[in-house]
């Protein structure tokens, strides 16, 4: 007897994506140069077609997909539960006649093909998603380094200089702190979306940094951001849809230095520290008053908290000297996001140290605070 088995189409599309998704993984691990030539030849392509598609539209499609993708989950579920529902009844009526009992089977076996069909669609679409993540994320783990390309590489540096930094960027935030607006309680609030901004800041800097040349698609402001704000995060990059993601509930100072954190994640600067590094410069080094204030005031908060580490004293005095309207600024900052601590963001943030791990990251979370190293090893050598 003769067997005849095909083999579905959705099925052998899912074994080559994933096949696909493994060969470059691989090849991005462990053949030298691949992911820098990936890098500088895929980068512009993937962020000019994909990332500027997405940046037609005036919501985050990354955040529209995930919506759309729960509520065809659950229309599928009350589907399910609907069927079998019917199939329990029909089973109570079994000893009707065998033309109703023949299309009952019919129904049944039409039922039980849901499940595989189910299946294989899930399994296409998780397929297609770890090929974007691998195309857009994962190989650029094991490209050059921001820091090593340009010779930015932590140096030692004395509690002294830390001391130094931390005065200089209090001082920026001082001369800034009054041309920023504010609403009636004296917290400051963005009067436009700093977007183009950041993006514009970004592109100067590619004067200097080539590595940072090229198209930014827009930031995009995540509707739902109270998940993210539950979740810890300021903002967060899709892989799926090349966009730069922005919680816009979090303090205002925020924004600028998150959406040049994350347009980093686009030119495939993955190390959290070198990100924020780079969400440091594009405001630091820009005359607009909000981002100026933006990168003063992240980067003063990540070299005092050291700071405090070493010396406590030292530490206080530069507190001190900030203006009154920065340090409520500060401590609304903190307020707002000790509302949100609990399991939730306790849970993000061990899945971000484990998946940041994973990909090579040793420091996992840490990283974010070690951009203090990249800032006083960058002053240090400007001045």
């Amino acid at each position: 007897m003769k067997m005849n088995h095909k083999i579905h189409p959705a099925a052998c599309l899912t074994v080559f994506l994933t096949a696909v998704s493994l060969i470059l993984h691989l090849m991005a691990r462990h053949m030298s140069g691949f992911a820098d030539a990936y890098m500088e030849i895929m980068n512009p392509v993937m962020t000019g077609t994909e990332g500027r598609l997405a940046g037609f539209l005036p919501f985050s499609l990354g955040e529209a997909l995930i919506a759309l993708l729960l509520l065809l989950i659950l229309i599928r579920a009350v589907r399910l539960v609907r069927a079998g529902l019917a199939f329990l009844r029909n089973r109570k009526n079994k000893m009707e006649n065998r033309r109703q009992s023949s299309d009952k089977d019919a129904a049944a076996g039409r039922e039980r093909k849901g499940p595989g069909r189910l299946f294989r669609r899930i399994c296409l679409l998780l397929s297609v998603i770890l090929l974007l993540f691998v195309l857009n994320e994962d190989i650029y783990f094991s490209a050059a380094s921001f820091a090593e390309t340009y010779e930015l590489e932590s140096m030692e540096y004395s509690d002294q200089d830390l001391i130094s930094v931390c005065q200089y960027l209090g001082n920026e935030i001082n001369a800034c702190a009054d041309r920023v607006s504010r609403d009636d309680r004296g917290i400051m609030v963005l009067p436009e979306d700093p977007a183009d901004k950041v993006r514009s800041s970004l592109r100067q800097l590619g004067e200097e940094y080539p590595r940072l040349r090229g198209f930014y698609p827009r930031p995009k402001r995540v509707l739902c951001s109270f998940v993210l704000s539950y979740a810890g995060f300021t903002g967060i990059y899709s892989v799926i849809t090349c966009e730069a993601n922005y919680n816009r509930d979090m303090p205002a100072y925020n924004i600028p230095f998150t959406i040049g954190h994350e347009l980093a994640h686009l030119k495939g600067v993955m190390s959290e520290k070198e990100a924020n590094f780079i969400g440091y410069l594009s405001c630091i080094r820009s005359e607009d008053p909000d981002l100026r204030y933006s990168g003063a005031v992240l980067g003063f908060i990540y070299c005092a908290n050291e700071l405090k580490k070493r010396d406590p004293e030292a530490w206080k005095a530069v507190h001190e000297a900030l203006d009154e309207d920065a340090m409520r600024d500060i401590i609304w900052n903190s307020a707002f996001w000790d509302a949100y601590e609990g399991s939730v963001s306790e849970t993000a943030d061990r899945l971000n140290d484990t998946y940041l791990k994973t990909e090579g990251l040793e420091a996992g979370t840490a990283s974010y605070d070690q951009v203090v190293d990249m800032i006083v090893t960058y002053t240090k050598r400007r001045e």
